[in-house]
């Protein structure tokens, strides 16, 4: 790891959510009513695939959708962050979690329902690994399975920003604060998050560089298409910045 320097001090970059897993819900879960999302979930699979039962979460992070869908399916997560199924698995106990890599995980099982939320697909990194990524899917679907995945922006809109977000988080035994800031370089973007914790066992730094995809609204399209897929674009989603692709795997021999 390249040592970057804060003050006097030489901070190393870390893997991303390696340290900073600890705090992650804290910094995040206010934002998201993870309930109401699972719940929203259940339907919108059960009105593609009535029946469903199954359901793999693809970036299950901490688990926390799976907290709520373990309510009403047998539910698997996988997760590129041995740090994050840690916490997941404590979260979910009795469940089954895989470490791997999006774009190639193999479990040798094909669930009802997928889901892969909170724009994690970018972590595809760009257009062939989302392809592979959507191939990856489709290879872990039933014929008619659901595939629900939640993009980023999509290329064309996105705009740099002149500096960065900060966000904060005081609770009585964690205090974080969090500035990011994020860069396109061509068709990615470089995000750079510098944490700020202070806990009962006193103060450190992390610091953690993120490489992400950028797509465009027609290159989703088409990678699902490629994969399989039927595809629709809701735009509300769970949150209309981003919006929510519902896709279902055509059995084969079925018509587009």
């Amino acid at each position: 790891m390249t040592p970057h320097t804060v003050g006097e001090s030489a901070v190393p970059w870390t893997a991303p959510f390696s340290e900073s897993a600890e705090f992650y819900d804290a910094l995040y879960t206010a934002e998201r009513d993870y309930a109401a999302q699972a719940t929203r979930v259940a339907a919108l699979a059960r009105t593609v695939r009535p029946g469903a039962a199954t359901v793999l979460d693809v970036a299950c992070g901490t688990g926390l959708h799976l907290e709520q869908l373990r309510q009403h399916f047998i539910c698997e997560g996988v997760d590129a962050s041995e740090a994050m199924l840690r916490i997941a698995q404590r979260r979910n106990p009795g469940l089954r979690f895989h470490l791997a890599d999006m774009r190639s995980f193999a479990i040798g099982r094909r669930y009802d329902v997928l889901i892969c939320l909170f724009s994690s697909i970018t972590y595809a990194g760009d257009l062939p690994g989302l392809r592979r990524t959507l191939k990856t899917f489709a290879a872990h679907l039933v014929p008619g399975g659901v595939c629900l995945v939640e993009p980023f922006l999509p290329y064309e809109q996105w705009v740099d920003l002149p500096t960065g977000h900060l966000r904060t988080v005081d609770l009585p035994d964690l205090t974080v604060a969090m500035v990011d800031r994020a860069r396109r370089r061509g068709r990615s973007v470089v995000r750079e998050v510098a944490y700020a914790v202070a806990t009962p066992n006193g103060v450190r730094q992390v610091l953690e560089r993120h490489t992400f995809g950028l797509f465009s609204s027609d290159e989703y399209v088409d990678a699902f298409r490629g994969a399989g897929f039927e595809v629709t674009f809701d735009p509300e989603g769970f949150d209309p910045t981003r919006g929510l692709y519902v896709a279902r795997l055509r059995p084969r021999g079925e018509r587009e």
